[in-house]
């Protein structure tokens, strides 16, 4: 029979219903043979695949009959196991005092049998109910008891079910790595021992937890893998919880049809396995999925139906939930007798919240016996902490009603933000906020306090705190137990009145849902306007390339947008560390620029810069813990920002947006208020959107201004080469008249000292006297006329380096100027084997640029000499003009060259096109041509070319330009 049974359990969670058949035909069997100690093996393993199919609960009456046989045969080991199923029974359907008894029985029976791997699940049990309870440091207490005499075994399926236990503690109290850790190594032990419900339980964990961290792709992978392998071996319960985590996935998203279809299936699947937690968070789920989809009738229909079953829960629960736990806690025996009284009482729920209150507080000051229990709820307003109950033996110098305020007690209230578990200061003088707390409890003679958060929903929602005056008190375990399970009697009565009035709330909203539907409409054309708004906005910065106008507009259309008193733009500087702040404007009024030090952590901008996230502040009384240190609240504006004699401004609301572009972050935009809460996230969304664009405009302005510097210094590069070309034009014209003089004056001086030989030999004759003078005047024609050819060539050439070097406007002849500017390149074009040929009127006279004018048709020459006769011999250019009407003059340049390619007359004006990259050529000439013709001389310019047959260029300038 025992091998039979292990062969049937060898291939149960490969097969769980063929085993399950199985186990019950050995079971009868054996009953039939009277043995009783296999039939109830039989039985217990039968137990456990049908827990995993969710269909467990169908064997209560057989396991308590079973129990009954063990006693009766004295069969202490079957009992034990018998009990532990019994106890994940009860549980199962949340009667928890039931499972406590059961489980209590049965690790005092493993306790003698020495069954202690019975005894560590019957501990993980124990631990599963504070769980559910609440209290996530007991409950991980328990479970690390059990790990403790887990040590002593190698069994994957308890470590990877103590690990997933571990885990949902972890979870809770908000230590999700060690959590993710958790549910890691309880796949492995899973994995190792070929467990498959709870390889796809840690799925499942690993998948809530990515759920929580906002990654949802992973959260599905995770979850789907969960339901495929618990399908595969029939895990009821595990399906539920993952189509639990699916509905919650898909309300996020929106796909509100999706989730109730979800949640729908799962609410069928819990009452088919008789989960009453699961059925409860099925119908509050529906109740709020319907509320959004607009069917109040149903949300309260949902909602009703998780009352009732919460409150089927409580009573199932809530009474004598403790009595059983006291002699079975491996830490301590607390004495919880006490508390059964108060968390019984019905009258909780018949009493409003303040009788309630008052009664807990009253009851409380008894169990845990001190001076002073006080009830601290928070106002609508976060900066504020409402003293709800003040229950004492003398008089306190708070009094009921009264609040404190955040300003006054800023270190207490940041005790009680950060209150994640309860605060036991044995010695008030060693609390985070003594003064504040004996400025608080003045004339009491605080000595010791215990401060326990009150949550609902997973929101602080304020305190309770239970104080000793006169002599220090050291907080036992069973003190923080007290006092956080008091704190659960106190989120329970909040949360009754809370039901109360959603239920309130739910009834109104049949009668206000057309209300809400037109303010919906309402908002959803203002959000179209915004979007309108802001594109708008977007076309008009990034249409300027200058960062003063840039600025200058968006602080106008920002105060325009949003209440913002302060206005201030950051430049970042990563060579120096710093922000700079060119642009600081409050209430209208321009401050002086400002510098911010970005190895300063205790600043708002460098927390921006550094995170590259916006940062959105309410109340920065409240929020600057996120952000930056206590030390920062005297830093939020710079003294050396404002003028002599204005006040400074003191902001309450923030917001600061970066501005980022291609990964790279050029600084930031910040908006600040007076008053809190001056700011909503729509706020946030329009500033971030401005910021991109602001962005993008700072980095057009960079570029551009990098280009036009670029484009200044190629210019002045190539007014250097034409002032170059020129002074070689210059040196290489006046060679001829220079050398033609240094010719004659050597033939003279030769003839004069043969003249002044024969006068001294005697032998000069009259025919030789006439011969010298007439070589001496022929001598002094040649020198004149080569002199003044000299000389008119120096005027022509420094009235063409005059109009080349400079921008001034004046009357000039066309053809004398072309003259001179051809007379400058003529020595190039000879050099080279070409004829350039003037065709220019001479009364053509026009008041403009000669400089400009001249540089566009050296520019020429040097294009047809360089592209245009580019192996080409005798090529032949012409300039022609003529007049058109009064008013303009047209001009033509040609040659017979080699053309340009289609391709490149397309681009022939383009900045820094030039078919001789790498050779010499810029590719700014044309351009710049382009701009003096267009700009400064106020004409038009053409370009006609055909390949192998030369290029015409065709100028039309006005004579009087504008």
């Amino acid at each position: 029979m025992n091998e039979a049974l292990q062969r049937i359990e060898h291939c149960a969670r490969r097969h769980p219903y063929l085993a399950k058949q199985l186990f019950e035909r050995l079971e009868q069997e054996a009953h039939a043979g009277k043995d009783v100690k296999n039939a109830l093996n039989a039985l217990i393993r039968r137990f456990f695949i049908e827990e995993r199919l969710g269909s467990a609960s169908n064997l209560s009456d057989t396991l308590l009959a079973g129990l009954q046989q063990a006693e009766a045969h004295n069969l202490p080991y079957q009992a034990g196991k018998l009990m532990l199923c019994l106890g994940r029974v009860r549980y199962t359907e949340g009667i928890y005092k039931e499972s406590i008894r059961y489980w209590t029985r049965c690790i005092d029976l493993c306790k003698i049998t020495h069954d202690t791997e019975v005894q560590i699940e019957a501990r993980i049990g124990l631990g599963q109910i504070y769980d559910a309870l609440g209290d996530w440091e007991t409950g991980a207490r328990f479970h690390y008891d059990a790990g403790k005499l887990l040590e002593k075994f190698d069994r994957p399926y308890l470590k990877s079910k103590q690990a997933i236990n571990l885990g949902v503690n972890s979870l809770n109290m908000g230590q999700i790595e060690l959590a993710h850790d958790l549910f890691t190594q309880a796949r492995q032990q899973a994995e190792r021992g070929g467990i498959k419900e709870y390889i796809a339980e840690a799925h499942w964990h690993l998948g809530t937890i990515a759920q929580r961290l906002g990654q949802t792709e992973e959260a599905l992978i995770e979850i789907e893998t969960a339901t495929r392998l618990a399908k595969s071996c029939g895990y009821e319960w595990l399906l539920g919880m993952a189509a639990n985590s699916l509905g919650a996935i898909h309300s996020e998203q929106g796909n509100l049809e999706t989730a109730i279809e979800v949640f729908l299936d799962a609410l069928e699947h819990a009452e088919r396995i008789g989960s009453r937690h699961q059925r409860a968070h099925c119908c509050d789920a529906l109740s709020h999925l319907y509320e959004r989809q607009g069917e109040p009738l149903k949300a309260l229909d949902y909602a009703r139906r998780h009352h009732q079953i919460n409150a089927e829960i409580a009573e199932l629960t809530v009474v004598d939930k403790f009595r059983e736990l006291r002699e079975y806690d491996l830490s301590r025996k607390p004495p919880v007798e006490l508390l059964l009284d108060l968390s019984s009482d019905s009258q909780l729920e018949e009493k409003n919240v303040s009788e309630a209150l008052h009664h807990i507080a009253h009851e409380a000051q008894a169990i845990l016996q001190v001076d002073c229990v006080s009830i601290w709820l928070r106002e609508e307003d976060p900066s504020k902490l409402h003293c709800a109950v003040a229950n004492a033996g003398i008089v306190l110098p708070f009094k009921e009603g009264e609040c404190i305020q955040q300003s006054q007690y800023l270190k207490y209230f940041q005790v009680v933000q950060a209150l994640q578990t309860p605060n036991a200061a044995h010695d008030v003088r060693l609390h985070p906020a003594a003064q504040e707390l004996n400025q608080l409890y003045l004339g009491c003679n605080l000595a010791s306090i215990l401060e326990v958060s009150v949550r609902m929903h997973g929101t602080q929602i304020g305190l309770i705190s239970f104080a000793n005056f006169n002599s220090a008190r050291s907080w036992s375990r069973e003190d923080v137990l007290f006092g956080s399970h008091i704190a659960n009697l106190i989120q329970q009565v909040l949360s009754h009145d809370e039901y109360k009035q959603a239920q309130n709330k739910l009834e109104n909203r049949v009668n206000e849902r057309t209300k809400e539907l037109q303010q919906q409409t309402e908002l959803l054309r203002t959000a179209h306007n915004n979007i309108f708004i802001l594109s708008e906005l977007g076309r008009e910065i990034t249409s300027q390339l200058n960062r003063e106008s840039i600025m200058s507009t968006l602080y106008h259309h920002v105060v325009r947008l949003m209440p913002a008193e302060a206005f201030s733009i950051g430049i970042y500087k990563p060579e120096q560390d710093t922000i700079d702040f060119p642009c600081n404007i409050v209430n209208g009024k321009s401050q002086k620029p400002y510098q911010r030090d970005m190895h300063d952590p205790d600043l708002l901008s460098v927390w921006c810069i550094k995170h590259r996230r916006e940062i959105y502040i309410n109340d920065i009384r409240e929020d600057y813990i996120h952000y930056i240190g206590f030390e920062g609240l005297d830093k939020l504006t710079s003294r050396e920002a404002y003028h002599e004699g204005d006040a400074r401004f003191e902001p309450l609301s923030f917001i600061y947006a970066p501005l980022i572009i291609k990964g790279r972050i050029l600084g930031l935009i910040s908006v600040q208020s007076a008053k809190v809460h001056a700011f909503e996230r729509m706020h946030v969304d329009m500033l971030t959107t401005l910021a991109a664009y602001t962005a993008v405009a700072f980095d057009n302005a960079d570029t551009y201004q990098q280009l036009s510097s670029a484009q200044q210094l190629l210019m002045s590069k190539e007014k250097l080469a034409a002032l170059g070309a020129l002074v070689a034009g210059i040196a290489h014209e006046i060679n001829t008249p220079l050398g033609n003089c240094l010719l004659t004056s050597t033939a003279l001086k030769e003839q004069s000292n043969r003249f002044l030989k024969q006068l001294e030999d005697g032998t000069l004759k009259r025919s030789g006297l006439n011969q010298f003078t007439t070589a001496l005047s022929d001598a002094n024609d040649m020198l004149t006329r080569n002199l003044l050819t000299a000389s008119e060539l120096v005027s022509s050439f420094k009235q063409v380096s005059v109009d080349q070097t400079s921008q001034q406007r004046r009357e000039f002849n066309l053809q004398k100027t072309s003259q001179e500017i051809i007379r400058t390149m003529q020595g190039r074009i000879n050099k080279q084997g070409h004829t350039l040929e003037i065709e220019i009127p001479d009364e053509i006279v026009i008041d403009s640029y000669p400089g400009p004018y001249g540089q566009v048709i050296t520019n020429f020459i040097n294009n047809a000499l360089i592209h245009g006769f580019e192996g080409i011999e005798n090529g032949l250019m012409k300039l022609r003009a003529e007049q058109i009407g009064a008013d303009y003059i047209r001009i033509e340049f040609s040659d017979n060259g080699r053309g340009i390619k289609p391709e490149h007359l397309r681009r022939i004006f383009d900045p820094f096109f030039t078919t001789k990259l790498g050779q010499g050529g810029s590719g700014l000439g044309m351009n710049i041509v382009h701009n003096i013709v267009n700009d400064l001389l106020a004409g038009t310019i053409e370009v006609e070319s055909e390949v192998d047959h030369g290029t015409r260029i065709t100028l039309v300038l006005p004579t009087h330009p504008a």
